[in-house]
């Protein structure tokens, strides 16, 4: 140990006298276990740095004001997720009747049926479910919510409005993302095998504007349906997940779009361009709610008459001032309120899908 003293003393070209070397090596003890904790300090406190990393981002407890966190937001978060037939699927299996009502077309969709009239139907739901389960996604099962729901249900959810199971499914579920089936599986003709052909195509909707933002179509070959249907959804996926997770960001960023309709029950004494007790008239309060109500004053107003204002591609925050999830139904029911208290008129909440509010004005 003297001759590591001396040695380290001649590198430093500094004399040293042997009677000093204990205090000297009292004094490299105490500086080697200094080296030993600050190193030991460093390791923790980059294993912890890298669990934080790692760690995802609670989205309930965000908010969109947060410019740092919406970052997290952006990457972490994910939609959930919905798996339907098509309305063209649905009829190819007698699933789908059109009736007339109040000279309206009204489509009538029986998914329970569907899901019972052929195993390869059930299936090919669960096949393109697993894959965003495999993937950590939330995901409403459609058999599932299709048990849960009831008449009574149907009558809560909206006030005296009737709804098609589509509508009382999305409005029960609550997805943020419909991914739509439709598929054959029919002989091959000119295989001489006799192997079958598996032609489908997976859409991705917006299940609030029911808007198509991605669209996959693919054909394969072979003899058991799902055998063959597993792996091709399994394959498709890669192309499908990344539209939907850029679509998802621009909802979080963005806002959800909706639209909005505001209406006056007939034999009303007044109508939207009548003056309120705020001593502007109805419509001009309803335009001042929206500038201060949407993500960024985003709307577009597309018909202003007495009796009706109308407004597309408006843009709500996903999230609510205390950090839970907002719809649309939330949205207006929050606009009813303080249109009571300001203005004192009654109104109705009209909410169909996930997307349309529909507020009329009842009277004082």
């Amino acid at each position: 140990f003297f001759i590591f003293v001396l040695v380290h003393a001649n590198i430093k070209n500094t004399k040293i006298n042997i009677k000093c070397a204990p205090v000297l090596i009292g004094y490299l003890m105490m500086k080697k276990q200094l080296i030993l904790l600050m190193g030991f300090c460093i390791l923790f406190t980059g294993c912890n740095g890298g669990k934080q990393g790692n760690k995802l981002t609670n989205y309930g407890n965000l908010t969109e004001e947060e410019d740092n966190t919406i970052v997290n937001v952006i990457e972490q978060a994910k939609p959930t997720i919905m798996v339907i037939p098509s309305d063209k699927l649905l009829q190819q299996y007698d699933a789908l009747q059109v009736v007339t009502k109040n000279g309206v077309n009204l489509y009538v969709r029986d998914y329970a049926k569907y899901l019972l009239d052929n195993p390869n139907n059930k299936a090919a739901i669960s096949a393109i479910q697993n894959e965003f389960v495999q993937m950590q996604y939330p995901l409403t099962d459609l058999e599932q919510t299709l048990k849960s729901l009831s008449n009574k249900q149907a009558h809560n959810l909206a006030d005296d409005v009737e709804q098609d199971v589509k509508t009382l499914l999305l409005q029960t579920a609550s997805p943020d993302i419909i991914i739509e089936l439709d598929y054959d599986f029919k002989m091959n003709a000119t295989d001489p095998n006799f192997s079958k052909k598996l032609n489908y195509t997976i859409t991705a909707f917006d299940s609030y504007t029911n808007k198509a933002f991605s669209s996959k179509t693919s054909s394969y070959s072979g003899r058991d349906f799902n055998e063959i249907f597993s792996k091709s959804v399994h394959k498709e996926m890669k192309n499908i997940i990344p539209e939907v997770n850029a679509y998802f960001k621009d909802i979080v960023v963005h806002g959800r779009e909706i639209t909005v309709r505001f209406s006056v029950k007939k034999g009303l004494s007044f109508n939207l361009s009548s003056e309120s007790i705020t001593e502007e008239t109805y419509s001009d309060w309803i335009m001042d709610y929206m500038d201060t109500h949407t993500k960024k004053g985003t709307y577009k107003l597309q018909n202003n008459t007495d009796y009706e204002l109308y407004f597309t591609n408006v843009r709500i925050s996903t999230l609510r001032p205390d950090g839970t999830q907002n719809s649309a139904y939330n949205w207006a029911r929050e606009l009813i309120k303080k249109k009571k208290n300001d203005c004192g008129v009654k109104c109705s909440n009209k909410v169909q899908g996930l997307g349309d509010v529909h507020i009329m004005l009842k009277g004082m």
